[in-house]
């Protein structure tokens, strides 16, 4: 199963001693209620803090699983707890479990912050197979802009065309990469004419892309130890500098978070493509 923003945000609240976690007896779209809550929290202790559906009891993944929202009110009326939340999808039924966080991290903030962190870890690899097509007389081909970060690592054309699961990529060298301006597109320059109506195929490196809905997926080349480890740090690197380096327990945690990093930096690395070798003939070769 694939590892989302949710998730890696759940995993990062769970690590920080932040998320607390409960099981629905009733709910809608924008409530979640629990009778066992009852007496045990203020009205205001979860106001703009975030709730998060961690399981549906119907199983299978079904809607509202995984999403999340901002608590615009907490009520506890004497016989229930109940979480008024901006809005999910489907309803929260009894049995479902979810889990709520204050607003010591607020959840927009956070999930800024996990943007960050998985941008620190360098760019990933990145294949784009729709850009671009081959053409009868053409050589030359406006690349993507996304592309300009580095130079391309490599570059296939599409063998066989008419199965897309039996494309047989043919890997070619002859070609060359030409930059331009900033925020304009540069051109990759084949040697020899390819054959017309293929589909070119760009290995490429580039920031990891955004993360905003609850199931944009994290990149499978980052582990999901990886990218906890490296939100945690950078949570607690927020929080340390929103208190001005004052509190010696956020000190020291974030010292704790900068070990574990490297650790899983080691453990485990961002898996990368290695860049194609240009070949090199020696001799005369008329």
């Amino acid at each position: 199963m694939a590892f989302n923003l949710s998730n890696l945000v759940q995993a990062i609240y769970t690590e920080l001693g932040q998320l607390t976690a409960s099981t629905a007896t009733g709910g809608s779209t924008t409530t979640a209620v629990d009778s066992k809550l009852q007496g045990q929290y203020g009205d205001d202790d979860w106001k703009d803090g975030a709730l998060f559906v961690i399981r549906d009891a119907a199983g299978a993944g079904a809607a509202p699983e995984g999403e999340f929202s901002r608590i615009s009110a907490y009520d506890d009326d004497g016989s229930d707890g109940t979480f008024t939340i901006d809005s999910l999808t489907a309803a929260i039924a009894s049995g479902d479990t979810f889990g709520f966080v204050n607003a010591y991290y607020p959840l927009h903030s956070m999930i800024e912050l996990v943007n960050a962190a998985l941008r620190a870890l360098g760019d990933i690899a990145l294949v784009d197979t729709t850009t671009l097509d081959t053409e009868s007389s053409k050589t030359e081909y406006a690349a993507a802009v996304a592309w300009k970060r580095r130079r391309p690592l490599a570059v296939d054309i599409q063998g066989k065309t008419g199965d897309g699961n039996d494309n047989r990529w043919v890997r070619v060298y002859d070609w060359d990469f030409v930059p331009a301006a900033p925020g304009s597109t540069g051109l990759i320059i084949f040697k020899s004419q390819p054959t017309s109506s293929r589909d070119i195929r760009v290995w490429y490196k580039d920031a990891h892309p955004r993360l905003s809905d609850y199931d944009d997926v994290v990149s499978e080349t980052i582990t999901p130890e990886l990218a906890v480890a490296v939100g945690v740090e950078r949570a607690l690197r927020w929080q340390n500098s929103r208190a001005g380096g004052g509190d010696p327990f956020l000190l020291e945690r974030w010292n704790d978070a900068k070990v574990e990093l490297e650790r899983a930096k080691t453990a485990f690395p961002v898996w990368t493509p290695r860049r194609s070798a240009k070949l090199m003939i020696i001799g005369d070769t008329t």
